[in-house]
């Protein structure tokens, strides 16, 4: 499974054409989990059994996570479903409890007050999802330049939209010569809007 587009990266020459066809053979669309918000309370359920812990969520609490836009999909929802059943002695979860958890995961997601967090923060607190997306496995060796590469894209990205597509104010944000932006806009083949 994954969240690239394959064909992209086959025109690229980064993906092999051979490989893309021989996976895409039955390609399995997966709506988001914020359109699929009736699978929630199956799913809850379904992670609670496997902690191995017994957790009932009240209605209301129930409501509070299908109203959740769950940016992670499946594997935020585990992630978070996990760490109530450690963290909450009490067998009953109510709407005040999942609520106070969602502020946390993100404020702006849960209709919440935003925290204060800074970049370190949010990075280290999406680094642990990942992290415990794995269920105690390491994730596969090179991890430290794939997240370098990952997140370079939207980076200049979102630098670039906030800046109108001005490419002389977004390589000063950045920190960056505006050529050797130029070229990454290229090379990561980013469309500048203006």
């Amino acid at each position: 499974a994954t969240n690239q587009d394959l064909r992209a990266l086959v025109k690229k020459g980064v993906f092999r054409e051979d490989l893309y066809y021989r996976l895409n053979v039955v390609p399995l669309h997966i709506p988001p989990l914020r359109d699929r918000a009736e699978d929630i309370p199956a799913l809850v359920q379904h992670f609670i059994f496997a902690s191995g812990l017994v957790k009932v969520f009240e209605p209301d609490a129930m409501r509070a996570l299908q109203e959740f836009k769950w940016p992670g999909n499946i594997r935020e929802l585990e992630s978070f479903v996990r760490r109530l059943a450690v963290l909450y002695a009490q067998d009953i979860m109510d709407r005040d409890t999942v609520m106070e958890e969602l502020r946390k995961l993100s404020p702006a997601a849960s209709g919440g007050v935003p925290v204060a967090e800074n970049l370190s923060q949010m990075v280290d607190r999406l680094l642990g999802e990942y992290f415990a997306a794995h269920h105690g496995m390491m994730p596969p060796a090179g991890l430290y330049d794939r997240v370098l590469r990952e997140i370079e894209k939207p980076l200049i990205e979102q630098t670039l939209l906030v800046t109108g597509g001005n490419q002389i104010k977004a390589a000063e944000v950045l920190g960056l010569n505006r050529n050797t932006l130029r070229k990454k806009i290229r090379s990561l083949d980013i469309e500048v809007r203006k």
